[in-house]
């Protein structure tokens, strides 16, 4: 019985052989004659076809370039009766509130978030310094050498610093600004976290 498939097998791998194309034509393909220019046309020039042009901007990846995130816009928001709100004037949180200087004060000095702290106050001036320490940086100072190989850090920036909340009166209302304590725009989701914070207290 084994004989009888093995000889069945053999004869259809067999008889399969003659479908095989084994000639290689392209072996016998003859050169096309060169193309003829027409006269009085000019010949193209194909000695550069594959040229491979200059790298223009290399000198700016060799300094390194800037791949952080751009900066969101600071939430703004108002209370329903309009006596309480949180304005974007030119990249600066602007907190206005029909509210005692002294209250807005209490609450200015009463600001408690994580990995945040109340610095320096100066009640006459109207002024809060709140120091930042930024804990993912922290981590990352931590990290191992593999991890600061293989991941983004080295272009992550530290947050940390001081930063400023002052307070000014005008007539009944009281306004809150918020910035670094250079005066310069703080990182709007430094901003939002403060001002929310303060803006929870006041309502």
């Amino acid at each position: 019985m084994k004989k009888i498939l093995l000889l069945a097998v053999m004869t259809v791998v067999l008889s399969s052989c003659k479908y095989v194309k084994t000639q290689e034509p392209y072996l016998k393909a003859e050169v096309a004659p060169e193309l003829k220019i027409p006269e009085g046309v000019d010949k193209p020039n194909s000695t550069s076809t594959l040229a491979i042009p200059p790298a223009k901007g290399g000198e700016v990846f060799a300094k390194g370039v800037d791949i952080a995130p751009p900066d969101m816009p600071i939430r703004t928001k108002q209370s329903e009766k309009g006596i309480l709100r949180i304005e974007n004037i030119k990249g600066f949180p602007l907190l206005t509130v029909l509210k005692d200087q002294s209250e807005v004060w209490t609450a200015m000095t009463s600001v408690e978030l994580d990995n945040w702290t109340i610095k320096e106050t100066d009640k006459n001036l109207c002024k809060v310094i709140l120091n930042y320490d930024d804990q993912d940086a922290r981590e990352r100072e931590k990290s191992g050498f593999l991890k600061k190989l293989f991941t983004r850090d080295k272009y992550y920036t530290d947050y940390s610093g001081d930063f400023a909340l002052t307070c000014s009166q005008s007539g009944k209302v009281v306004q809150v600004k918020f910035a670094k304590v250079d005066g310069s725009v703080a990182k709007s989701f430094l901003a939002d976290n403060v001002m929310t914070k303060l803006y929870s207290l006041l309502e």
